[in-house]
């Protein structure tokens, strides 16, 4: 039993030092659902799949997918209990709500939670929302349903007017503006489709009316 914990210090020590890296692509919609996919990869010797398990398990994070990337790249599948190492691997995974995406975002900055609660997105008065990742362990891109106001990101660089890349080490915190979804344009569309309507049938009343003067 004291092996895991001495796996789990092991590659946060690798990751604090720079001899690993995560590189994470992560997509959150407005409501703080969305995805997050990463490759954690070694540069100072292999690791079993029990020392990224635990990190995760370590933050309460559920429903995810494991694999290994063997030396051409492609995804191998690691059964639990086999402790083969490798050195790089690919973890998927999900989050519905804000609450969910708190505990991805500890898992993939390591952050320590003796530093309080943090929300990793935040509503503003103004209708904004607020994200903050913490500090990045690798290459981090961050998509968003909305456009990011291009003030507020400091240390990234913006790729699209939705889309922004933090390289390793970087606090990722930037503002978006979310986009209107499908309920809001059926809105318009029945509110013009009302004014057409009501347009209309004041005409088709003055035509009659003004037929039987």
């Amino acid at each position: 039993m004291r092996k895991l914990p001495l796996m789990i210090l092991s590659l946060c020590m690798l990751l604090l030092s720079g001899c690993a890296t995560i590189d994470s692509d992560v997509k959150i919609d407005s409501d703080g659902s969305g995805t997050w996919n990463a490759q954690v990869k070694s540069q100072a010797g292999p690791l079993p799949k029990e020392s990224i398990t635990e990190i995760l398990t370590e933050n309460n994070v559920q429903n995810y997918t494991i694999n290994a990337l063997d030396d051409q790249g492609k995804e191998v599948t690691v059964e639990d209990g086999d402790n083969t190492p490798y050195n790089s691997w690919t973890v998927k995974t999900t989050f519905n709500d804000v609450e969910t995406l708190n505990k991805v975002r500890d898992a993939m900055t390591l952050r320590n939670k003796n530093q309080g609660p943090l929300l990793a997105l935040e509503k503003t008065t103004s209708g904004t929302y607020i994200v903050d990742l913490g500090t990045s362990q690798g290459k981090t891109t961050v998509t968003v349903s909305g456009e990011i106001d291009p003030v507020s990101v400091q240390t990234g660089t913006l790729t699209d007017k939705n889309t922004v890349t933090f390289t390793q080490n970087s606090h990722i915190r930037f503002i978006f503006k979310p986009s209107h979804g499908w309920l809001f344009y059926i809105g318009i569309g029945v509110a013009i489709v009302a004014v057409i309507g009501g347009v209309y049938i004041f005409y088709l009343r003055r035509k009659y009316y003004g037929d039987a003067a």
